[in-house]
């Protein structure tokens, strides 16, 4: 199931808070023309679950989420993005590097390194790239194995907040792998859907036996993906 394609560019992008160019960059590839005249173009830099549809997977969103940890704040290129998880992949040996066990360990640290020469950045941004990963790791929920099997996508447009709540969730168990309420498993659609009604916070939490704070949570959620 983790496998199985289920999303389009435009739903990841949206979950993701990731502008929808650059995630279809990362997943299908790019070709652009250069001043000359020339096309030149650019791999994927993930294996999409359906290139031909081009779907993609609960897995792929996974991978998605770390990389966007450094696209908001380092504006890291398409090719370098590329290069360094290429190198990632074939240091720890791994068909997904972003979603070993081993990349929470010496993986960030060898995409860290890798970068770093690319970019040419500093210590303190070297630091910063690590930090950001870290977090986006920090959301992902795995199983015995090491595998992932829920996402807590960031709720909020600042990722570099460290104690985002954990309110949204996804899971591909729980309506076909939308977001929905952690606890209740509400899709947050259907939230934002009873506000726009006109229905208060107070009488949505007292429906479904949670904070007001959850529904206001969800419902920033649901305002990032619109805004």
């Amino acid at each position: 199931m983790h496998d199985n394609p289920a999303y389009t560019a435009s739903e990841a992008a949206r979950i993701l808070g990731l502008p929808v160019a650059t995630l279809k960059a990362w997943s299908f590839g790019q070709v652009n023309r250069t001043p000359a005249g020339e096309l030149r173009k650019f791999h994927a830099v993930i294996r999409p679950a359906d290139a031909k549809r081009r779907l993609l997977s609960f897995a792929n969103l996974c991978e998605l989420h770390v990389l966007s940890a450094i696209r908001r704040q380092h504006k890291v290129s398409l090719p370098k993005v590329r290069a360094s998880v290429e190198y990632v992949r074939e240091k720890l040996g791994s068909d997904r590097p972003l979603l070993d066990r081993d990349f929470k360990t010496n993986g960030v640290d060898l995409f860290v390194r890798h970068a770093s020469k690319l970019l040419n950045v500093t210590k303190q941004g070297q630091e910063a790239l690590r930090g950001d990963f870290e977090l986006a790791l920090a959301r992902i929920e795995r199983d015995g194995r090491g595998a992932p099997i829920r996402l807590f996508p960031f709720s909020r447009s600042s990722q570099t907040e460290r104690n985002q709540p954990r309110t949204v969730v996804i899971d591909p168990h729980l309506a076909f792998g939308r977001p929905v309420i952690s606890q209740i498993a509400v899709p947050t659609a259907i939230i934002i859907d009873r506000f726009r009604a006109g229905d208060s916070m107070a009488e949505m939490a007292g429906d479904y036996g949670v904070r007001e704070e959850d529904i206001e949570e969800a419902l920033r959620f649901e305002q990032r993906l619109a805004a």
